[in-house]
């Protein structure tokens, strides 16, 4: 239990801890936010997939 809700937690800040830092970094430049939300999709498929190999163990 303590697994699932470690990754549940992870899966709803990482992606506000990117945007906030993107923001920070990099203002509001549209290529970066772009970038962004394509590693964030990437990454999101990436942590499900985990998630689910983790869950059927």
């Amino acid at each position: 239990m303590d697994g699932k809700l470690l990754t549940l937690i992870l899966l709803i800040l990482l992606p506000a801890a990117l945007i906030g830092v993107t923001i920070a970094y990099f203002g509001s430049n549209p290529l970066a936010i772009v970038g962004l939300f394509v590693v964030m999709i990437a990454g999101s498929f990436y942590l499900l997939s985990y998630t689910e190999a983790f869950v059927s163990e």
